[in-house]
Order: structure tokens, then sequence, then C-alpha cells
């Protein structure tokens, strides 16, 4: 049986709600005038959580009707879930978990009717180890312990995507799916070799690590990267620059993809409008959290690709960028 066995069963719980994905527009009304609704992020340490609390301060103060709250969850497929049953609004996504879920495969045991507000800023993929344990890339992982993140995170989705395209499967090591804090504990006491950390430079996790022990971040070779990328498309490459994380002082290359914001495609074009408009215009408040949000623009936040963009959002960034254009 394959690895996904207690994220599968949470999908196959909630998928069946999905009939009543309509409704979702009319709950979590507030008080007078006023609409309570959510934003699933992620876990503490990484960067979703203090973007989406960010965003749903700027959302609140500067929508009107609309009181947002950001929720932690384990990320990426739980807030997919969470979206398409109406139980969020709005949700982070990395990009390989939004194709699973649209197709209705991996995770997803039939497609799941998303939309995307836009493309927010790229995630890289750290594989962290210290440099006791003398791993030096993907392959020296095999026969060790290696978190590959919590079940339901978008986490997880990648590190099995890079493994599976390297051809490593879970048993070829001692398989962790661990948090990043327990991750971080687990480097720093030994009891772990290796771990995944999916997210944006300077993950506050990996900070941690490297100011606390001899971190290494694992680089790929560019035909890794090709592999990768022949596997998985939604992937590039993208080189870490030295002096981002202590001990790491030359470029390191590792896989990376997009991450995005997600709705379903139930939500009022008028609200999925002013999330977007907004989001953009106050763009700087989010800078203020964390550099990663310097990626957040209308020309780059449009450019999903093959996903599917929200009419609402669309709408905002016609008005944008089409008379720019002409």
């Amino acid at each position: 049986m394959r690895r996904g066995i207690a994220v599968r069963r949470l999908v196959i719980g909630v998928v069946g709600g999905l009939g009543a994905l309509g409704a979702f527009a009319a709950a979590g009304c507030g008080g007078e005038g006023q609409r309570t609704l959510s934003i699933a992020t992620g876990n503490t340490n990484g960067l979703y959580y203090p973007l989406g609390g960010g965003l749903a301060s700027i959302w609140s103060r500067h929508v009107a009707g609309v009181n947002m709250k950001a929720e932690t969850t384990a990320g990426s497929v739980t807030n997919l879930i969470q979206v398409a049953k109406g139980e969020s609004e709005v949700g982070f996504t990395q990009a390989d978990a939004l194709a699973a879920a649209l197709a209705g495969t991996g995770r997803f045991p039939e497609p799941m009717p998303l939309a995307s507000l836009g493309k927010l800023y790229p995630n890289v993929v750290h594989l962290v180890t210290t440099r006791n344990t003398g791993i030096e890339s993907v392959h020296d992982l095999r026969g060790r312990r290696v978190s590959v993140g919590p079940p339901g995170s978008g986490n997880a989705v990648t590190a099995w995507n890079v493994l599976e395209a390297m051809g490593i499967g879970e048993s070829d090591f001692t398989v962790r799916q661990l948090n990043y804090a327990q991750m971080s504990n687990g480097l720093k006491d030994g009891t772990l070799d290796a771990g995944f950390i999916a997210g944006g430079v300077g993950m506050p996790a990996v900070v941690e690590i490297g100011v606390s022990r001899d971190m290494v971040l694992v680089p790929f070779s560019e035909d890794e990267i090709a592999t990768i990328v022949g596997s998985e498309p939604a992937y590039s490459g993208f080189r870490v620059p030295p002096g981002v994380y202590r001990g790491v002082d030359e470029p390191v290359l590792t896989p990376t993809l997009w991450n995005l914001l997600v709705v379903s495609r139930a939500m009022e074009e008028g609200l999925a409008y002013d999330l977007t408009r907004t989001m953009l215009e106050r763009r700087e408040d989010l800078e203020n959290i964390s550099g990663v949000a310097s990626f957040i623009t209308p020309p780059s936040a449009r450019d999903v690709g093959d996903f599917p963009l929200h009419p609402g959002a669309r709408r905002y960034f016609d008005e944008v960028l089409e008379p720019a254009a002409r």
C-alpha cells in the first residue's frame, strides 16, 4: 500500500460533501452586514501562516463586509479539500498539489472544483541535513531516516514527487512524517538524518536549523533537475543564493515550484474581484511580513499557466493589465 494512506482516508472522508459546495457563499455570516470568512494557511513555522495572517488583516480592513480569519492547517492538501468543501473560502497551495486536485489524481480521488486568485511566490525545495551525516546528494537518502513532512501537507506531496522522480521509494529509507518543528528537533538531536522543507527562500524553520547546527542544504545536479521537470512539469530549477542561510556560502541548485491562492469556483465574482484587487493594491503590507511577497505583482499573479483563473480575478487583471498593453 502506498504512503498516502492517512491522507487518502482524509480525502475520501471529505469529498463526499462536495455536493453542498454551492451553499458555502451564504455560510459564515458574522455581525450586521459582516461575513466571517477563513483563509487556510499552514503550520506556524512556515510562510503560509504569517502571509495568511497578513492577508486576513488586509482583507478585513479594506474589503467591505468581510471579516477574514487565518487558520492553521497541515498545508496544501488539507487546504484544497477545505476550500472545495466550503469549509474555508480561500487557501494557499503549491502548484503540484493543485494540479493533482484539479485532475482528481494522487491524493485526490476525484476532480475538485477550484479556481485560482493568482500566483504568489516560488516554493523552494530545501533538502536539509547536517554535516556529520555525510549526505551529499538525494541518492544518499537510501537507508536513512528522512522526514517528508506531515500528512495533508503540500510539503509531503513535493517530497514524494521529487523522490519518485529520482527513483527513490518508501522502502528505500525510514519514512518520518514530521512537521517543521519536529523535523528541526530531530536534526538537532540526531534522531533524524535529513528532511524536506518546501517553502520560500528564508524559511524560518531552515534558518533555525542553520543557527543551531552545522547545516547542509543538499544540492541537485542539472541532470537531476531535468529529470524532475520531465516527471513533474510544474517544477523548475532554482539557485538558493549564498548568505540566506548560515553555512550556505555558494549557490545551491534545487527544485522549485510556485504557490497560488485558491477559492471555490462557486465564489461570487464580485468577492473574488475584491479579494484579488485588495491583495495586489496592498502587497507592500505583505512585503513587510516577508520579502517573498515582492513576487506578487499583477503580471506575475495573472500568469497561472493552465490552472483556471477565477472570473473575478480575471476581471481585475484585465482592468489593470490590458490598458497598459494597448
